[in-house]
């Protein structure tokens, strides 16, 4: 499993064997630090439609602030041709919101390697999710980049993203959900170049490469491989 809610959520539901279960999390190449532009606040929100971007459109046209912009990479083409075909329509007008609205840039489908370049320009992950992720590469990426993420703790967010996030917990009243949001993405945007906060990103950002890196995350997969090889001997 990829993250300790994963592995509990299956427990749970499935009754699985505890003994035949493992938790092995997510991995990301470490990423260099970059400073950020100093002259207006980047957020990016790097993951698919269905995880929140409709809540967070109406949040930033209801902040309406000048010097942020928001750059959405989002797009169904992600898992193939055929699933874009069967839901790419379904999220075209979203998409096509996110192209009307001021100070929103729409880069549709973007390729893994040039989002970690896009990531050391971008200030903040804006993912007010209302998916149970089951980990997050993307948040695990944007806090590796030195990214603030602002979001909620719905499913693994907080184990991923603790103790760095900014996190609300989740409402599926969405009016309350939206609310709760719109106030600490407006908070977390004013108070972003604070001492305080630039030294929890430091931190963050030393953290998240360090824990999450494949330089740490390959040794659990060799020691559970040499496991493996020994059970089956």
């Amino acid at each position: 499993f990829n993250s300790n809610w994963n592995f509990e959520k299956f427990q749970y539901q499935f009754k699985i064997p505890e003994e035949k279960s493992l938790v092995i999390k997510n991995a990301i190449e470490k990423i260099n630090f970059k400073e950020k532009p100093k002259n207006k606040i980047n957020l990016i929100y790097h993951t698919t439609p269905w995880r929140g971007l409709t809540h967070l459109l109406k949040v930033f046209k209801n902040l309406n602030l000048e010097n942020v912009e928001l750059n959405v990479c989002s797009s169904t083409i992600i898992y193939g041709k055929k699933f874009d075909d069967s839901l790419g329509k379904k999220y075209e007008n979203i998409f096509n919101e996110c192209k009307s609205i001021k100070n929103i840039n729409y880069l549709g489908f973007v390729d893994n390697s040039k989002i970690l370049e896009l990531l050391k320009e971008m200030h903040i992950f804006a993912h007010p999710s209302i998916w149970p992720e089951t980990s997050c590469v993307s948040a695990i990426e944007a806090m590796a980049a030195g990214c603030e993420v602002v979001g909620s703790n719905l499913g693994a967010l907080y184990e991923t993203c603790a103790p760095f996030g900014t996190l609300i917990s989740f409402d599926r009243n969405f009016e309350n959900f939206e609310k709760k949001y719109q106030k600490i993405l407006l908070n977390s945007i004013k108070n972003f170049w604070s001492k305080e906060n630039q030294k929890k990103l430091k931190l963050q950002r030393e953290t998240i490469n360090l824990i999450y890196s494949w330089d740490a995350r390959s040794i659990e997969w060799k020691n559970f491989f040499e496991e493996a090889r020994k059970v089956k001997k």
